[in-house]
């Protein structure tokens, strides 16, 4: 009998919702500490910081609230969502999981544009101005601009029509005991069931999506191979405190780049373009999902653990925090015996 995942399902989205909250409360921290207990993260740099990790946060809700989740099957692959939070309709849900991948998209872009910043910061502080008043605007429309292109490219290229439907109709009634024209979805199918050709439609999404990834990785490549090869040099005159600092956020750069791209974008990647190979399989893909949900966690993680001054921060915060709540311990203690001295006094006179 074939296999239902539908508790595959359910335990993704726990471990989405799971997902979320830490990343929800370890990013909470770093933009606590970024806005007010780390000094020499400033200017526009720090706003980066924060507003890149409001977006993870956003990125990791998305996930909680709507689940969105993959079905990869033969030829191609279902995205879909099983829940209607809110009771909106299966249109609206639909761009809503369309927009999760722009969301993607936004957060690789900002990634390169602190590429571009600290790169610029080493090397050519005159362009630092286009981080300061409107100017910095051009960084917002560069990260929507590519957000929107895969947001509506994820929206109109993998829009289902009748082969799509028929192709994957029984495989998500045996695997998820609902019918694809009853849940929002979306679709890629690479040949067409009955001649073989390759259905064009479908197949520039992953080449608008890898383009959208070269060019990013492309920025982030050439603005860190030149810090690698170059900052040594160039920061040869700063003190001991800042060499060190400088370093810290190029390390923190690398990690928070190459470590998703490892473990969690390569192999969604290399799945994705398994379909063109035909390989009879069918797959459930929510376990992908719920970890992409663990990237702004990571990201925020990275940061605590590299940059010394966030740690130092951390530890008196922490500390801050344990002497209040000692204190009002202590206060609460006193209070009490204070309050039975009260009551024992008059008690003992009674006796006597």
């Amino acid at each position: 009998m074939p296999t239902s995942f539908l508790r595959l399902v359910s335990i993704a989205q726990t471990v989405g919702t799971f997902a979320f909250i830490i990343s929800s409360f370890v990013g909470i921290i770093v933009i606590f500490l970024t806005l007010f207990g780390v000094r020499k993260i400033f200017g526009s740099y720090k706003y980066l910081i924060v507003t890149f990790t409001t977006i993870g946060i956003g990125f990791a809700c998305f996930e909680a609230v709507f689940h969105p989740n993959l079905h990869f099957y033969n030829d191609g692959f279902v995205y879909f969502s099983l829940s209607s939070p809110f009771g909106l309709s299966k249109e609206t849900v639909k761009i809503i999981i369309s927009m999760y991948t722009g969301v993607y998209s936004v957060t690789i872009s900002l990634l390169a544009v602190q590429f571009i910043y600290r790169y610029w910061a080493l090397f050519s502080l005159d362009h630092l101005r286009y981080f300061r008043g409107y100017k910095s605007l051009i960084w917002v429309v560069y990260c929507i601009f590519f957000g929107g292109i895969w947001w509506m490219g994820a929206y109109n290229l993998l829009e289902m029509d009748d082969a799509a439907e028929k192709y994957f109709e029984e495989e998500m009634l045996i695997r998820y005991s609902v019918s694809v024209k009853d849940i929002p979805v979306k679709t890629f199918l690479a040949y067409d069931p009955e001649e073989g050709s390759i259905r064009w439609k479908n197949v520039s999404y992953p080449v608008l999506m890898n383009s959208i990834l070269t060019f990013q990785y492309g920025v982030m490549i050439y603005c860190g191979w030149n810090m690698h090869s170059k900052m040594e040099q160039k920061i040869s005159n700063f003190s001991v405190a800042l060499k060190h600092h400088n370093r810290q956020l190029f390390k923190t750069l690398v990690f928070q780049i190459s470590t998703p791209t490892i473990f969690l974008f390569s192999p969604l990647i290399l799945i994705i373009y398994l379909p063109f190979f035909q390989i009879e399989w069918s797959l459930p893909g929510g376990a992908i999902m719920s970890l992409f949900n663990m990237y702004p966690a990571m990201d925020s993680i990275i940061i605590l653990i590299i940059v010394t001054e966030y740690r130092i921060a951390a530890k008196k915060m922490l500390n801050s925090v344990m002497r209040h709540s000692r204190a009002v311990f202590r206060g609460k203690n006193s209070s009490t015996s204070q309050t039975a001295g009260q009551i024992q006094l008059p008690t003992i006179r009674t006796i006597l």
